[in-house]
Formats: C-alpha cells, sequence, structure tokens
C-alpha cells in the first residue's frame, strides 16, 4: 500500500505540470499617439483610451526590452484592438472597462513592437490595472 501511495505521489508533479496553460502571444504596434509613458515612471505604458486613475486604470508594465527577437507573427494595431473589442463601448460614459480588458490579456504574452529607423525592438509587457 505505502508503495502504491508513493508510486501515486511522484506522478502528482507531472499531472500538474500537464495542466500548464500555454499562453498564445500577440505582438501589438507601438503607436505613439495612443500610447504614453511618464517621466517618473518609464516602465509604465498607458493608452489614449484608459481612465482616469481614481476611477480604475489600465496600463502595461514593461517585463523586458528585447533588441532581436524573430517572429513570423504579424503585429496587429493596439487602437484597433481595443476598440474592436468587447470591452469598449463608444455608446457608454466610461468607453472602456478596463478592469475586464486587463483580466482578458493576463492570459496572453504581450510584446510592444517599436520600429524606429527601419529597425524593430519588442517591449514584454504585461497587463495591469490599478486604483489609486
Amino acid at each position: 500500500m505505502k508503495i502504491v501511495i508513493l508510486v501515486i505521489l511522484s506522478l502528482f508533479p507531472r499531472f500538474i505540470k500537464a495542466q500548464e496553460k500555454v499562453k498564445d502571444t500577440l505582438f501589438f504596434s507601438y503607436d505613439s499617439n495612443y500610447i504614453t509613458t511618464f517621466n517618473k515612471i518609464p516602465n509604465h505604458y498607458y493608452i489614449e483610451d484608459g481612465h482616469d486613475i481614481n476611477i480604475g486604470s489600465f496600463y502595461f508594465t514593461e517585463v523586458q526590452k528585447i533588441k532581436n527577437y524573430k517572429t513570423k507573427k504579424r503585429e496587429i494595431g493596439l487602437k484597433e484592438f481595443i476598440r474592436s473589442s468587447k470591452f469598449y463601448n463608444e455608446n457608454r460614459r466610461l468607453k472602456l472597462r478596463d478592469y475586464e480588458l486587463s483580466d482578458y490579456l493576463e492570459n496572453y504574452v504581450i510584446f510592444l513592437v517599436k520600429t524606429e529607423d527601419g529597425k524593430k525592438s519588442y517591449i514584454q509587457v504585461e497587463a495591469s490595472f490599478e486604483i489609486e
């Protein structure tokens, strides 16, 4: 009986690892007209459609910068992605449901792709939401 229990317990970590969900990757074009950064917090990327910090605000937090990243995936326009999503409603006073968007994007690995002088740099970010 002890042997059976030990065998089952030794297999348990493998079962847990099999349950981990592999995240898909999204590449968003960095649009300086839509994304804003501030000198005091340069690793936070705020979007134009985000709300006031008192209500709660969606932003991206920088994880790391990568200069040479090889991918064949196409970049998506961030503004178009957000405005065409179920989290955005032009007819509401608060057009973007920031918290729901942040919750949704937690399931993805996200890169902001910045093009300068024909060279691409990749900023890996995480979706964040904050009420101050």
